[in-house]
């Protein structure tokens, strides 16, 4: 899969994307080293229900969303969870946020998704406006624990 929309180039993720990916995902808050990254991919990407796709510009990746399928308890049907979605810092308000939501859920869509849905941490106020944007509404709390 690939797609240009000036001045970005979208495609499909692959294992050699890993620095790239790594930085991305670090500047989310997560730290990465990219051999991490490179094994992470490698798991995810041979599975059909999971999608990664990545935006380049000049030569380099700037931005992802990242997506699964599942099946859920509360409904009969498929949703799309989106696991993850960064926009290089230097690449913010120019629109890949949008086209790149905008993509994932065309993916979501074209595999019988009914709803699209993801979790964002408190703090990142301006990444929930911009959902709410796209016209997802908060709806609840995520709980976590480590193990």
């Amino acid at each position: 899969m690939t797609s240009n929309v000036e001045p970005f180039l979208l495609r499909t993720a692959s294992p050699s994307d890993a620095t790239g990916v790594a930085a991305l995902v670090t500047q989310l808050g997560y730290p990465t080293a990219p051999a991490e990254m490179r094994g992470r991919l490698e798991r995810l990407l041979t599975h059909p229900e999971h999608s990664m796709v990545v935006a380049e510009a000049e030569g380099e990746v700037v931005g992802l969303v990242a997506a699964q399928l599942g099946y859920a308890l509360e409904f009969d049907g498929v949703y799309c969870r989106i696991n993850g979605l960064v926009v290089d810092a230097q690449w913010r308000g120019r629109g890949l946020g949008t086209l790149l939501m905008r993509h994932m859920e065309s993916w979501s869509k074209e595999r019988g998704a009914q709803s699209l849905l993801l979790t964002s941490g408190n703090h990142r106020t301006e990444a929930h406006r911009f959902y709410e944007t796209l016209g997802f509404n908060a709806t609840g709390l995520r709980f976590i624990k480590r193990l």
